[in-house]
């Protein structure tokens, strides 16, 4: 692949480790193709992508004061206004709603659209990439190509273009009873608009977006990753849209050396002699891990079983304990343990499932809010993995379904066949083509002006 120039492409993604996660992997393979790569970050973010040899900006908000650690601040907030924790779907979705429009997210919009106009000159970006709900005036008003990154699952904006595909963040079939879906509606409707932060937008002196839109669809591709054997064909079929499969491939191939990672002791334990000889990977998310009854109930089931698990403890890593057959930190090389492991127990975050997914690894998903329902609908329709609720499942549903899945040969024939079709497709490289046409045809029309 050959291209013109070296190019400087800008990031601005939502404060969320899941979001900046997934514009990484498309970052790296830019990167790969001799552009220069920078991101627009809020401060407890310092140093996340720098080791990477990407360029960090850095913006402060009120919050960030009070927060050091990357992804505690909004972590934080989803424990203070209850949005985690077992509760009705409709009301977890109002509260959502009302995280729009809140201090957080006008603090963030404004100061970080303030970063973007102190370092236009310096970078002189010649591409956006935006993962986040609301897209910055600065790029909307100016005459840059963006790309909209959907790092959810693809329901989210670019599903409401098709009547006959359920509502975002509903966890309802698409062959569910029509009449269920229209609350969802009117709340996904409502989560699309914002008046009071089209009034912010205003007061920075800007015009408002036309019928008070957060995201408006001016992008010149919008790009996600859902690998075909479960994705929506009708959004395939979308013009300006293309698929990655997974935003994280990893390509090199790179795995962890399990004794190089947990300690030798917990790696040689044989657990009494009752040890299984299978390796589970748990993650509940940087968000859901701040439920703090949840993670240690979990614990609490997961320690009697006879197996080996790696868990991903998230920002309130130290606040709780793990058993014996257990080991964990708050941050792990995630791409990197996957394909060691016979299981993965997650919480059905975008990024976790496809990259199980890409590695052929099973897995439970016990879903906690917003697309994470959307994905363990559509996983367990399509037989690819297990879903339980993590709040009202019994104690037995869980061993038995780890034993259940683990067991399950078809399963694992089925993965692998997926995982042999994902890995032998260079989405990426396509990728990047497209980011090089998409400039290469800016370049022209500026040209004519």
């Amino acid at each position: 692949m050959t291209f013109t120039k070296e190019r400087n492409i800008l990031i601005a993604s939502l404060s969320s480790v899941g979001h900046i996660h997934a514009c990484i992997g498309l970052a790296k393979s830019l990167q790969k193709c001799g552009h220069r790569i920078a991101f627009l970050l809020e401060k407890s973010f310092q140093n996340y992508v720098k080791p990477l040899g990407f360029i960090e900006f850095l913006y402060d908000t009120e919050a960030s004061i009070k927060f050091n650690l990357p992804a505690e601040e909004i972590s934080q907030l989803l424990v203070n206004i209850s949005i985690i924790g077992e509760q009705d779907r409709l009301k977890q979705m109002e509260k959502m709603i009302r995280l729009v429009d809140s201090d957080y997210s006008c603090s963030h919009l404004i100061q970080c659209n303030e970063k973007l106009k102190q370092i236009k000159s310096e970078f002189q970006p010649e591409l956006f990439l935006v993962d986040n709900t609301t897209l910055l005036p600065e790029i909307y008003y100016s005459n840059i190509p963006w790309i909209y990154v959907c790092s959810l699952v693809p329901l989210f904006h670019l599903g409401e273009c098709f009547d006959n595909l359920p509502p975002y963040f509903s966890g309802l079939s698409r062959n569910s009873k029509k009449s269920d879906w229209i609350r969802y509606q009117e709340l996904r409707d409502r989560f699309a608009r914002s008046s009071l932060q089209n009034d912010l937008i205003e007061s920075m002196g800007y015009k408002r977006y036309k019928d008070d839109i957060l995201l408006p669809r001016t992008y010149s591709l919008a790009v996600y990753a859902f690998p075909q054997e479960y994705n929506f064909p009708e959004i395939e079929t979308l013009d300006k849209c293309y698929n990655v499969d997974v935003f994280n491939k990893n390509e090199s191939k790179e795995v962890m050396e399990l004794k190089n990672l947990v300690p030798i002791s917990f790696y040689n334990d044989d657990l009494d002699g009752k040890w299984s000889g299978k390796w589970i990977y748990v993650s509940m998310g940087s968000m859901g891990s701040v439920d703090l009854k949840l993670m240690n109930r979990l614990k609490n089931i997961l320690s009697k079983t006879n197996h080996k698990y790696i868990v991903s403890k998230g920002p309130k890593h130290r606040e709780y304990h793990l058993s014996k057959n257990m080991w964990g930190d708050r941050f792990l090389p995630q791409t990197k343990i996957i394909p060691l492991m016979d299981l993965v127990i997650t919480h059905g975050g975008n990024n976790t499932v496809t990259e199980t997914f890409a590695q052929g690894i099973k897995m439970i998903v016990m879903p906690l809010f917003a697309d994470q329902f959307d994905n363990a609908t559509i996983l367990s329709e399509s037989h690819f993995a297990i879903q339980l609720d993590p709040f009202t499942m019994t104690e037995q549903d869980l061993i038995d379904s780890i034993e259940q899945i683990l067991a399950d040969d078809l399963l694992h024939k089925r993965l692998r066949q997926a995982s042999e079709r994902i890995k032998s497709e260079d989405r990426h490289t396509i990728f990047c083509e497209k980011v090089e046409q998409i400039m290469n045809d800016y370049d022209r029309s500026v040209m004519k002006l």
